[in-house]
């Protein structure tokens, strides 16, 4: 980069030029799975199915059979020819927890996701309220895909080889081999501050199943000891109070049901795991029975995994698959591979989780970045598009930038989430400024009205009260009452060491760059 070039500029939660994206879709990518089952053709039907076991996480895990072969009157959801009619079909709808509900349509083709919701909620005696924390989604190993309540499934089925060629990277085998299913689960969009006071127990319960399925699939990378916590709050939903003599053993064929795999394989962040299994069980143990001295109902557990679950910033993240360069060594010998990427967005804030050893990289809220989108060379097979996360830093004396490259072909939609997200925050702080206005006039209006009072009734006035203190208490949501929860020991500590990250300085000067394909930086932030 030359002096000549344009520097750096400051633009928290704002990007430099406006991306055109038809966000009618909001298209959630889930990790790949390589798929071991017989070849078929792209033109074969494609059915709901549910896929099983904790394939999701590792590109070299297998999808599981279908388990709807067993179900009596189940047929395949649609083709890929069209047709403007449709027979009578029975779908299933499953829920995180792996379990099915089935329902008999007459005509799939006019069936909305909204019919589908509310046929779910009837089935699971939901109150109406839940009609904005959960929405129905289309799932397979490959891409997810949150539904509007005017998409009809059955449509985007027949869609489903043409976004996959769009929106993943996978194998014409891996692409054939794959499958969507309907799934009830949490609406991406749902505030995590109105979820904390959500009191209706059976919304409760799916929220749980969703979080407690999240962490034993990897997607939220916490520390040992949290997983420890969360595993004994489990063992109490399975086994009760902690019994008075411990039962070696109790966890070994089924440490994988409290949690996640890779803290059962070891590794260079589960050091302490090297005495082997008893070791694992031995702390769950003794989480288990401090959980017993404050919980008296699997209800109280459920609101205490979510408690802690909610305490974790990257909660109820979509995962996009990514790659991100490798930090140069200088050896330079071999070319080594790009490092594979989860980049996790909610409405706090974006975070790039390495997925070999699921933890966390790098953790943004929305106020410390700036991003860009940016769409690959034209008549370039091989090239992905970027998602450029810039952030400063403090280094010393001096505030420095550096900017992350992430190639991934779902940028478009990591980007159209990000406005989206960062538009939602901008409206809640016009709409919280306001309402502080509102009560604080409020207030000045209601002492000007006041008689006068004496001497001695002003002395009881307490001068340390601040009226804007005052104006946001009464603008905070009242919370439900909550148990006492442990902090996670999980936190953002952005490992930039291990990053390859272009640097600048505070007039827009290259200082660094760890990155091996050269980049113009006035092409990508400009003025």
């Amino acid at each position: 980069m030359t002096d000549s070039e344009t520097p750096v500029h400051k633009r928290m939660r704002q990007k430099s030029r406006h991306v055109t994206f038809n966000a009618d879709l909001f298209i959630y990518p889930i990790p790949m799975a390589s798929a071991q089952m017989e070849n078929h053709s792209r033109n074969d039907y494609v059915q709901l199915r549910l896929i099983t076991g904790r394939s999701k996480m590792h590109p070299a895990a297998a999808v599981a059979p279908s388990p709807l072969g067993t179900l009596p009157g189940m047929r395949r959801l649609g083709s890929t020819s069209s047709s403007r009619s449709c027979k009578p079909t029975d779908v299933c709808v499953f829920l995180k927890d792996g379990s099915g509900h089935e329902f008999f349509l007459d005509n799939a083709l006019v069936e909305t996701a909204h019919d589908l919701q509310q046929r779910m909620m009837e089935s699971l005696g939901m109150p109406e309220s839940a009609t904005e924390v959960f929405n129905i989604w289309i799932v397979s190993p490959l891409l997810q895909l949150q539904l509007k309540p005017y998409h009809i499934p059955f449509k985007l089925c027949r869609q489903w080889p043409d976004l996959l060629d769009k929106f993943t990277i996978a194998t014409e085998q891996q692409k054939a081999n794959d499958e969507p299913v309907l799934t009830f689960q949490r609406n991406a969009f749902f505030p995590k501050s109105k979820e904390k006071t959500i009191t209706d127990s059976k919304t409760l319960v799916r929220l749980f199943e969703e979080a407690r399925y999240n962490v034993l699939e990897g997607n939220y990378p916490c520390e040992p000891e949290d997983y420890e916590y969360l595993a004994a709050i489990l063992a109490w939903i399975q086994h009760g109070t902690y019994p008075a003599r411990r039962e070696y053993g109790l966890f070994k064929d089924r440490l994988q049901e409290y949690v996640p795999l890779c803290m059962c394989k070891g590794g260079s962040r589960w050091l302490k795991n090297k005495q082997g299994f008893s070791n694992i069980e031995s702390r769950i143990f003794r989480q288990w029975e401090d959980i017993s001295k404050k919980v008296k109902s699997k209800a109280d557990c459920y609101r205490l995994y979510l408690q802690f679950c909610w305490k974790l910033p990257f909660y109820g993240s979509v995962l996009f698959t990514g790659q991100i360069e490798r930090s140069n060594t200088g050896i330079g010998l071999l070319d080594c591979p790009d490092r594979p990427v989860h980049i996790a967005i909610n409405r706090d804030g974006v975070f790039v989780m390495d997925i070999i050893k699921q933890e966390l990289l790098l953790g943004l809220m929305y106020d410390e970045l700036s991003w860009e989108y940016t769409e690959p060379e034209k008549n370039s097979e091989t090239c992905l598009s970027c998602l450029w996360l810039q952030f400063d830093m403090d280094q010393g004396r001096r505030k420095i930038s550096h900017v992350l490259q992430i190639f991934s072909k779902q940028s478009v939609m990591m980007n159209a989430m990000i406005e989206a997200c960062v538009d939602e925050l901008n409206k809640q702080d016009i709409q919280l400024i306001h309402h502080e206005r509102t009560v604080m006039d409020g207030l000045l209006s209601s002492g000007d009205n006041t008689p006068s009072t004496s001497n001695d009734d002003q002395d009881m006035v307490d001068p340390s009260v601040n009226p804007l203190r005052v104006a946001r208490e009464a603008a905070a949501p009242a919370m439900s009452e909550s148990l006492p929860v442990k902090e996670p020991k999980t936190c953002i500590s952005n490992q930039v060491d291990r990053l390859c990250l272009a640097t600048f300085s505070e007039e827009g000067t290259l200082i660094k760059t760890k990155a091996k394909r050269p980049f113009s930086f006035a092409g990508i932030f400009g003025k």
